[in-house]
């Protein structure tokens, strides 16, 4: 379960998300190096978002990004009536930086959320076409860093300023005019009744060998033999002998177009095992007192992380090279176990200074 907290403007601009993984800390290798670096991730135990998370958000992601630059104009955030929107902590950030807070009606944000209007829908359709080539190359598991490419990938095609800007206008926002939402809830008029129809007569239809759909092997050569046998008569062809031809000629390029598709995902599953066979693991990441990190933030702390440990071996081989005793085969084996990098490192920063 993976949570993106995202927030969009009249203007057709999103400001950058907040990406929630389902985790205990987080990991340096979810974060690919081509991302943004305004990002920001964070984790929780069920993958959701929670009051703590909203705040953070609210101070760390919305307030320095909508910072208008005279400090008495005021913004307006309008959000959904979820309980982590409308804490003690969140309420008095707003007062204090003038942030008037807007909670929808309940039930109404499929009409009156932009998000969810002309946004969300785009952007769940993207992300679903990049794990679903995924899903059929490897239907056991998609890695964390595979969908955040996936994230940025799909993100990109969804949150264009001409989607942004028709759910402001869809959801009579900006402009506003409520008219364009309560023209949506008129009582529709009911339906003309329609004529009867009279059913075709089935002794009318060729009901041929190639009506199967799709033929089997045994089908299609008889196709293909009673086809040979009308092209060799004389005059023109029967009618039956044409559909015979303009069907294995359907059947001809529906094969053509799977076999190309089965040579595609083969590729992309070899490039899908390679990507994996290349990727590096990730450092865990707990700084006390914080527990939003930016994009910036991670890579440096897993560059860090790399010097750190690559300082660390080389310390390790020059002891155990200047220890002239001769060490049995289950004792090398401990020491390799003991000097390995895991995957499970967690990085614990000191330090208490919040942003």
């Amino acid at each position: 379960m993976v949570t993106a907290i995202e927030c969009i403007n009249a203007a057709g601009v999103a400001i950058p998300p907040l990406i929630i993984f389902k985790a205990q800390h987080t990991n340096t290798a979810w974060v690919p190096a081509h991302t943004s670096r305004d990002w920001r991730f964070s984790t929780s135990n069920s993958g959701w978002t929670s009051d703590s998370h909203a705040y953070e958000w609210l101070t760390t992601v919305f307030e320095p990004e909508t910072r208008p630059e005279h400090p008495e104009a005021r913004r307006l955030l309008i959000m959904d009536g979820h309980g982590s929107h409308i804490t003690a902590n969140v309420i008095a950030h707003c007062m204090e930086h003038a942030i008037d807070l807007l909670i929808l009606p309940p039930h109404c944000s499929h009409v009156l959320q932009p998000l969810d209007v002309s946004v969300f829908s785009p952007l769940k359709r993207a992300l679903a076409a990049e794990t679903d080539s995924v899903a059929r190359l490897d239907a056991g598991r998609v890695a964390r860093v595979e969908w955040t490419r996936m994230y940025i990938r799909a993100r990109e095609k969804a949150f264009t300023a001409s989607n942004i800007r028709s759910g402001w206008r869809s959801t009579g926002l900006e402009p506003l005019s409520p008219i364009v939402v309560l023209d949506k809830h008129l009582p529709a008029s009911a339906p003309a009744p329609s004529p009867p129809r009279t059913p075709p007569d089935p002794a009318s239809l060729d009901l041929t060998l190639l009506d199967s759909s799709p033929p089997d092997g045994t089908e299609l050569r008889q196709a293909t033999a009673l086809f040979d046998s009308e092209l060799k008569k004389p005059g023109a062809l029967i009618s039956p002998a044409k559909r015979f031809g303009e069907r294995m000629t359907r059947i001809l390029q529906t094969t053509q177009s799977e076999n190309a598709m089965l040579r595609r995902e083969l590729a992309e599953a070899h490039a899908l095992l390679r990507s994996r066979k290349s990727r590096k693991k990730g450092k865990r990441v707990a700084l006390q007192g914080k527990f939003v990190f930016s994009t910036q933030e991670v890579l440096e702390i897993a560059r860090q992380a790399e010097l750190d440990s690559a300082a660390k071996r080389g310390r390790k081989r020059a002891r155990t090279a200047a220890i002239d005793v001769e060490l049995g085969v289950g004792e090398d084996e401990v020491l390799e176990a003991a000097c390995s990098d895991s995957e499970s490192d967690c990085i614990i920063v000191a330090g208490s200074k919040t942003f």
